[in-house]
C-alpha cells in the first residue's frame, strides 16, 4: 500500500492527461487483445491463433474465479490515504485481486512471445506492453502490486498448460473430444461454485455494497460464456471444417474485415438481442456466441469461400 501511496503522490502532482492516457492505454491494449487473437487465427497461423484464444479464455476464467473466491476489494477501500484516479472509476469495478486487465494482457501479449520467442525485438515489444498495462492499473490506483504480479502468473501458467494440452491434442486426435466437453463441464462447474458460494456483504457509511455480488457474478457469466464458445467452437472446426488460412494479401485483408464486421454485430448488438434475459444470461450467451463465431462460423464461412475459388 506505501508503494501505491507513493505513486499517488506523484500522480497527483502531474497533469491530469497522464492519467487520461493511461486509461486509454490499458483499455486499448485489453480491447484488442480478442482483436489480435483471431486475426492470427483467421489469417495468420490457425494453430497458434487457437492457442492465443484458449490462453486468453482460460486465463481470464481462472482469474475471475480466483477474484470472486478471494472478494478482496479495491485498495481504497482497504487503506484510506488511498483513491482511485477519478479518469479511471468506471474501469475500477469488483474486487481487487488479481487484475483482469493484466491477466488478459499477459495471455496475449505473453502468448505472442512464446510463439515469436526467437524474435527478440517482438519479445521486447510484448514484455514492454505487459509491464505497461500492470504498472499503469498500479499508477491509477486501481490494484496492487501483487495483483498484477499473480495475474502475470496465472497467464503465464495457463499458457503452459494450454501449450501441454495442445501437444496432446496433436499427438491424440481422438483425444480432442475429452478436452472440449471435459473442458466445458469444468468452466459450468466453476460457475456454478461462483453463483451459489457466499459473497461479502460491506458497505460503506451510506449504507451502499462495497461490492454488489450479482454484478461481481455478471463476469463469472462472461467467463463461462467465452471458454465454452472457444471449447465447442474448436472441436467443431476441427471435426468438421479443417479451414485454412492460406491466400493472398489482399483476401486475407477482406477475411478479416469481413469477420470484423460479424464480430461488431455480435459484440455491440448483443444487449438488444439478449438484454430481456438479465445481465448474466446476457453475458453468458453474447460471450459464447462471440467465441463460438470467431473460433467456428466465421472459419466456416471462410471454408465456403475457398472452395469456391
Amino acid at each position: 500500500m506505501d508503494y501505491l501511496y507513493a505513486l499517488q503522490c506523484i500522480r497527483e502532482s502531474c497533469s491530469p492527461f497522464i492519467n487520461l492516457i493511461f486509461v486509454f492505454f490499458s483499455e486499448v491494449v485489453l480491447k484488442a487483445g480478442v482483436i489480435i487473437c483471431a486475426i492470427i487465427y483467421w489469417c495468420i497461423s490457425k494453430e497458434e491463433g487457437i492457442t492465443l484464444i484458449f490462453g486468453y479464455t482460460s486465463s481470464y476464467s481462472l482469474n475471475q474465479f480466483i477474484k470472486n473466491l478471494a472478494c478482496v476489494f479495491r485498495p481504497w477501500l482497504r487503506d484510506s490515504r488511498l483513491h482511485v484516479a477519478k479518469e479511471a472509476v468506471k474501469t475500477a469495478t469488483g474486487y481487487s485481486f488479481p487484475s483482469g486487465h493484466t491477466v488478459t494482457t499477459a495471455s496475449v501479449f505473453g502468448g505472442i512471445s512464446m510463439w515469436q520467442r526467437q524474435k527478440k525485438w517482438l519479445v521486447a515489444i510484448m514484455s514492454l506492453l505487459i509491464v505497461m498495462v500492470a504498472f499503469a492499473r498500479n499508477w491509477l490506483g486501481a490494484h496492487t502490486i501483487s495483483d498484477v504480479l499473480i495475474a502475470i502468473i496465472i497467464a503465464a501458467v495457463m499458457l503452459s498448460l494450454i501449450t501441454v494440452c495442445r501437444y496432446l491434442a496433436g499427438k491424440h486426435p481422438e483425444s480432442d473430444v475429452y478436452f472440449c466437453f471435459g473442458g466445458i463441464a469444468l468452466s459450468v462447474i466453476i460457475l456454478l461454485i461462483e453463483v451459489f458460494k457466499p459473497y461479502p456483504l460491506d458497505t460503506d457509511a451510506a449504507g451502499n455494497l462495497l461490492a454488489d455480488p450479482y454484478l461481481m457474478k455478471t463476469d463469472c457469466f462472461t467467463a463461462c460464456g467465452m471458454l465454452c464458445g472457444a471449447l465447442l467452437g474448436w472441436w467443431l472446426e476441427r471435426r468438421f471444417v479443417k479451414f485454412s488460412v492460406e491466400g493472398n494479401l489482399k483476401q486475407k485483408i477482406l477475411r478479416f474485415m469481413g469477420g470484423l464486421t460479424g464480430f461488431a454485430i455480435i459484440y455491440f448488438g448483443g444487449k438488444f438481442a439478449f438484454g430481456f434475459m438479465g445481465a448474466h444470461l446476457e453475458h453468458l450467451v453474447k460471450y459464447f456466441l462471440l467465441m463460438f463465431y470467431i473460433v467456428y462460423l466465421y472459419p466456416l464461412i471462410i471454408k465456403a469461400v475457398q472452395n469456391k475459388r
